[in-house]
């Protein structure tokens, strides 16, 4: 059974927010144009995902969690149902930009009580 949408690292992360969760499969191409103007090209290796996740809220542990996934591992393995094998598939990926916004501040700790609005997309590294 899963409980997760996506497991990075086999460690299970939440379903995304409404509207997020987007799936984008890339194909990487070698390409030239002839002499007289037409097109050559062939596909590069396998097709490759995108998947873009956005939470309208986490918590300070979550969220952190995730963070140090990607921190202390430039590539790192992800489960995640993919679209195109209609199947669960375990992939080598990399995290793009993350951002989120504190909300609930402790004045005292500095400390969120949530993240909101947090956002990773990780990219297929095509291994």
């Amino acid at each position: 059974m899963y409980n997760g949408f996506i497991y990075i690292m086999n460690t299970a992360f939440p379903y995304p927010s409404k509207e997020s969760g987007l799936q984008t499969i890339l194909t990487t191409v070698d390409s030239a144009r002839t002499a007289d103007g037409v097109m050559r090209a062939k596909k590069i290796g396998r097709d490759q995902g995108k998947v873009e996740l956005t939470w309208n809220v986490l918590t300070p542990e979550t969220w952190s969690a995730m963070l140090k996934i990607f921190d202390k591992n430039f590539t790192f393995p992800i489960r995640y149902f993919h679209m195109m094998e209609d199947a669960w598939v375990t992939r080598t990926f990399y995290v793009g930009d993350r951002s989120a916004r504190p909300f609930l501040v402790d004045k005292n700790t500095g400390r969120p009580k949530y993240w909101l609005d947090c956002k990773a997309n990780v990219v297929d590294t095509g291994l």
